[in-house]
C-alpha cells in the first residue's frame, strides 16, 4: 500500500509545515510518509490527514499487490 501524500499536498498546492500547524501531525513523521520511509502509518493519522485534506482513502491510499 502506497501513501501518495506528496501528490495529494501537490495538487492541493499545500505544504506539510501547514498540516503540521492545523492538526498537530509531526513533521518528522510527515515527512518520512511523504518519503515513503513510514511504512506503519496509523489509522488516526490517516483519518487526521483525509479530514483535513478533505479527501477520501482511495485519493490517499494506493494499493499494489505484490
Amino acid at each position: 500500500i502506497k501513501i501518495k501524500l506528496r501528490e495529494v499536498l501537490w495538487e492541493k498546492n499545500i505544504s506539510a509545515a501547514e498540516i503540521n500547524r492545523a492538526t498537530g501531525l509531526n513533521k518528522a513523521n510527515l515527512s518520512n510518509i511523504m518519503r515513503h520511509k513510514h511504512t506503519n502509518v496509523g489509522l488516526d493519522t490517516i483519518n487526521t490527514l483525509c479530514q483535513y485534506l478533505k479527501c477520501d482513502l482511495h485519493e490517499l491510499l494506493e494499493y499494489t499487490p505484490d
